[in-house]
């Protein structure tokens, strides 16, 4: 899994997600059709306004803890079943 920054109206920068084939990392075999993260009303406010970014997640007990930054002000977790991210890929 690829976790992935990109810009969306209203330059609002979100954090979405890609899963690559095991044995040919070219091939892409799953994404998200939205963003996995997006600035919600208390992360919109900040030196860098509408931006959530994240350097990577951790995998415990199959949950993905995602450390992310919000506007260039803060840093938070969010926590996701990763099953759960895995049904949606298309």
């Amino acid at each position: 899994m690829v976790f992935s920054h990109g810009v969306g109206p209203m330059r609002k920068y979100c954090i979405g997600a890609f899963l690559l084939d095991r044995d040919d990392p070219a091939k892409v075999v799953g994404r998200l059709r939205e963003p996995l993260i997006k600035p919600d009303v208390h992360e919109r406010e900040g030196y860098v306004p509408n931006v959530v970014y994240s350097c990577g997640a951790l995998l415990r007990e199959r949950l993905l803890v995602i450390p992310y930054a919000m506007s260039d002000y803060a840093t938070t977790f969010a926590t996701l079943p990763l099953d759960d991210i895995l049904s949606v890929m298309e």
